[in-house]
């Protein structure tokens, strides 16, 4: 008869635990933030529900670092926004103009169907990332991934580093 050695734990070997959001629901995922970020504790009351505007409050505060943390707060996001669709805050704006002019909005190719995904990796912090095919009138159509600077919602149109796309429909989450 063999017998099996003792299996040493990740964490006495100085390897961080790293925790699976997927399966996690609300509550869970919050409790998880206030363990991993003590700071989340100011952001909430002090009988917290986990409802849709504390999901949200500590989510969008949560993306702002990196690791895990940012994973937990999109995690937060997704689980707030119906069916996991996720869209900056009303109030994101990475750029100083945010109006198309007539000839922008004319000349603009349209990026049909479109996602968007809040990317983050390694130190950097998170950013929107816009990607999709797109359709002009004078090119090829081409696959293109693109940073987002601002997203105009009345006008379905989006400011990006390449400058303004107009949005068609949306590829499901």
């Amino acid at each position: 008869m063999t017998s099996l050695a003792p299996r040493r734990r990740r964490r006495s070997l100085g390897v961080p635990r790293r925790i699976s959001t997927e399966g996690m629901d609300r509550e869970s995922l919050i409790c998880e933030a206030i363990l991993l970020d003590p700071d989340i504790e100011r952001a909430l009351s002090i009988y917290w529900e986990p409802d849709d505007e504390t999901c949200r409050r500590v989510g969008w505060s949560l993306v702002r670092h990196t690791g895990t943390l940012f994973h937990v707060g999109r995690r937060l996001l997704e689980l707030t926004t119906p069916g996991g669709a996720l869209l900056p805050p009303p109030e994101y704006r990475m750029c100083l103009g945010t109006e198309p002019t007539d000839e922008e909005v004319f000349a603009a190719p349209l990026l049909q169907p479109w996602s968007l995904l809040l990317f983050q990796s390694g130190s950097s912090p998170a950013y929107w990332k816009l990607g999709g095919t797109v359709y002009h009138r004078d090119h090829d159509c081409v696959w293109v991934w693109t940073r987002l600077l601002y997203l105009h919602r009345a006008k379905k149109m989006a400011r990006t580093d390449e400058g303004w796309l107009k949005l068609g429909k949306r590829m499901s989450a």
